[in-house]
Parts: C-alpha cells; sequence; structure tokens
C-alpha cells in the first residue's frame, strides 16, 4: 500500500521537521507543507511545482505588506477582497497555476494572525518553503530518483507493448467476424489513450532538460518515437474500416498471408522497441539489426498482377488494397523511426 513517492515524501518531510526542531526556530512546520506540495511525480514536476510555491510565496508577501500598511483602515472583508483581488490578477499574469493559491495563504494568515510580527514572519515563512523545496529537489535525485526521462520512456514503452500484441492480433483475423468492429475500436481508444499519456509527461520532462530543451537529445528523440507511434496507432483504425467482405474468401489468400507476415514482423519489431526504451541506461541505440521485411511481403508485386486475383470483386479488391497501403505506411514509420533515432545517438 506504500509506493516509493509516498515514502520518500514521509522520509523527506521527516527530515525537514527534525531539522526545524533542532534549530528552535519558530513555524518549522512551513517544511513539511512545502514537502508535501511540491513532492510531484518526477524532477522535473517537482521543479515547476516549487517555483509556483516560491513565487507564490514572494508576491503574497509584498501584496500582504503593501495591503496591510494601505488598506488597513478598511473593513477587514474589504481590504483582504481587495489585496485577493490583485493576487489573483497578478498571478495570471505571471501564469501561475497553483501558486496563488499559497500566496493567498500567505495574506490570509498574515493579515488574521502574524499581523503584530510581520517582519519577522515573511522571511521565516519564505525561509522554511525554500528549504522545503530544496530537500524535496534533494531527495528525487537521491532516494529513488524519479527522472521524466525515465517515465516519458516507460510509456512510450507501454504503447509499444500494446502495439505488439495489437498487430499479433491483426495478424490471426484478417476477416470481419461478430463483434471483432467493437473489439479494435476500442483497442483503438485505449492506444490513443496511453498515447495521450506519454505525451502528457513531456512538459515535466522539459523542466529537467535546462536551457533549450527543444534542442535536447531527448526531446528530439520523444519527438521522433511520437511521430512513429502517432502513425501505427493510426493504422489501426485504418485497418479495422478497411476489413474485406467475407466473400471469396481463398481467392486472395496469399495477399492475406503476405499482410498477417508483415504484421507480425511488426509487432516483433515493435518488441524490441519496447525493451531498448526500457534499459535502465537511459537513451539508447535502436535494435542495430534493420527491420527485416518477410519473403511473401517483397514478392507482393508478382502476387498483385495475378489474373486470379484480379478477377476478384471490386470491393473486396479496394478494401484490400487500402490495407496493404496501410501496411506499408506502418512499415515505414518503422524505418523512419530508426533511421531518426540513429541519427539522433549519433550526434548526442
Amino acid at each position: 500500500m506504500i509506493n516509493r513517492n509516498a515514502l520518500r515524501t514521509a522520509l523527506t518531510a521527516g527530515l525537514g521537521n527534525g531539522f526545524a526542531t533542532i534549530t528552535g526556530l519558530a513555524d518549522g512546520q512551513y517544511v513539511a507543507l512545502a514537502v508535501l506540495s511540491v513532492s510531484g511525480g518526477t524532477y522535473g514536476g517537482s521543479i515547476e511545482l516549487g517555483r509556483q510555491r516560491l513565487l507564490g510565496t514572494v508576491l503574497g508577501s509584498i501584496l500582504l505588506l503593501i495591503g496591510y500598511e494601505c488598506l488597513n483602515g478598511l473593513p477587514l472583508a474589504v481590504g483582504l477582497a481587495i489585496t485577493m483581488g490583485c493576487l489573483r490578477l497578478l498571478g495570471g499574469v505571471l501564469g501561475l497555476k497553483v501558486g496563488y493559491k499559497v500566496g493567498g495563504m500567505i495574506v490570509v494568515m498574515g493579515w488574521l494572525v502574524h499581523e503584530g510580527n510581520l517582519a519577522s514572519w515573511i522571511p521565516l515563512r519564505f525561509f522554511w518553503t525554500a528549504l522545503g523545496v530544496l530537500l524535496t529537489l534533494l531527495s528525487m535525485r537521491v532516494f529513488w530518483p524519479a527522472r521524466g526521462i525515465s517515465l516519458c520512456l516507460n510509456r512510450y514503452g507501454d504503447l509499444f507493448r500494446d502495439l505488439h500484441h495489437t498487430y499479433l492480433t491483426l495478424a490471426t483475423r484478417l476477416e470481419p467476424s461478430e463483434g471483432s468492429a467493437n473489439a479494435t475500436t476500442n483497442t483503438y481508444r485505449k492506444l490513443r489513450a496511453t498515447l495521450q499519456n506519454a505525451r502528457s509527461q513531456r512538459p515535466a520532462l522539459l523542466q529537467e532538460l535546462g536551457t533549450q530543451p527543444s534542442r535536447h537529445p531527448t526531446t528530439l528523440l520523444l519527438n521522433s518515437l511520437d511521430a512513429s507511434a502517432s502513425r501505427l496507432v493510426t493504422m489501426v483504425s485504418g485497418m479495422e474500416r478497411a476489413v474485406p467482405p467475407a466473400r471469396d474468401p481463398q481467392l486472395v489468400a496469399r495477399l492475406h498471408k503476405a499482410e498477417a507476415d508483415l504484421l507480425i514482423c511488426m509487432a516483433q519489431r515493435l518488441l524490441l522497441w519496447e525493451q531498448q526504451l526500457r534499459t535502465p541506461r537511459g537513451l539508447t541505440l535502436p535494435p542495430l539489426q534493420p527491420l527485416q521485411l518477410p519473403q511473401s511481403w517483397l514478392d507482393l508485386g508478382s502476387e498483385l498482377n495475378d489474373p486470379v486475383a484480379n478477377s476478384a470483386a471490386l470491393e473486396r479488391l479496394e478494401r484490400i488494397a487500402v490495407r496493404l497501403l496501410l501496411c506499408r505506411q506502418a512499415e515505414q514509420a518503422i524505418r523512419d523511426g530508426e533511421t531518426s533515432w540513429r541519427a539522433i545517438m549519433a550526434r548526442s
């Protein structure tokens, strides 16, 4: 029931409380509050939360000092309302999503509880908050490091694993069957959800990559993987919409055999992608050997020129052509992805 993130947070908060107790300074509870609020899923996420909390603390402290001195003559509710409104307005201008809540707590607590010692309370509050943020970031690097790059690569690894299973399923079911449309539609939605989940980890990762993150090899690799993954996921939906009608099942059996062999080949290749992305060494090279296409797929040109195959119903031939085009696009997506992957690793 206790995961590493929760244990790391509890340990960091305990260390912060212990240090506050040893120093004997007042308001040491703000260390634990900062740790609990900043401990995100990754190091990059914690950097962003810590930045917002510190900016919110500074903004709230400044508005508290100005508001308390200038609006103290007004009724309490009016003065607080004006100050909180200014805080929300400035927080929006600065792009604070959660930091203004911290600033609001400072304004309310300072105005109602610490109005007599603002000169000492505000510096202590900022010191404890900064210490809590610093301890959290340090713990993210020391205790079970939670790096955004590992999380992102694992998410894409999950996607390629799901694509592996999906392509194997498509290879074994080349004729429509009852309930197959709903099954494939649900599979496509799950793949899209996994892809969106992988993309949602990118903002936190960019916080870890320092200046010019768009030029970092990690960002370039993820862009390449995302482009290939998007094409491979879209192919699943197209394959279902182009299921050939259940007529003349033996007329184009060899064409189906080539399609199935290619799907199995691509499924095995995506399994290798997943294994490469899950290595603990971080960024790694793609599979060493280039994608080897099955011979049945390479011989498909002669099969398509067979007069027997071309005598099939027009609707069936159109759907087969669409499926073969989708398979060729998926194959090219894998080739393009590996070419870009190798080029990025060679430059890094």
